[in-house]
């Protein structure tokens, strides 16, 4: 398994995703926004995260659940009023298959990071 092209963008995505996978550091401070900048622009394309295979992403796994969490998220948008407060993604019925792709995604992020030769 080879390492990223990018390896503090790889950083700032396994940041993002364990917090989107972690309720506890969810509360009314909470602020999706960064995040959802990561994970669709930033350090992956959350839409089409196969072309950050070798940059952010190591293997077509995290791809297919990049999109998966990537789905949950486009899902969960639909639900939110206009100019949505942090807390509206919080309270709404489409979180929790946010938190459970985005858990998928960084137990497999973690153990890719932890059993590579780099």
């Amino acid at each position: 398994m080879t390492g990223p092209v990018l390896p503090a963008l790889r950083h700032q995505l396994v940041a993002a995703v364990l917090t989107l996978a972690a309720p506890g550091l969810q509360d009314d401070a909470f602020d999706p926004a960064p995040l959802l900048a990561t994970l669709f622009g930033e350090a992956c394309d959350a839409d089409d995260p196969l072309p950050w295979i070798g940059h952010t992403l190591r293997t077509g796994e995290e791809a297919a659940l990049t999109a998966d969490l990537g789905a949950a998220l486009r899902t969960l948008l639909t639900t939110l009023p206009p100019d949505p407060r942090p807390t509206d993604h919080l309270h709404s019925p489409a979180w929790p298959p946010v938190t459970t792709a985005a858990a998928r995604l960084a137990r497999t992020l973690v153990a890719n990071d932890h059993h590579t030769t780099d």
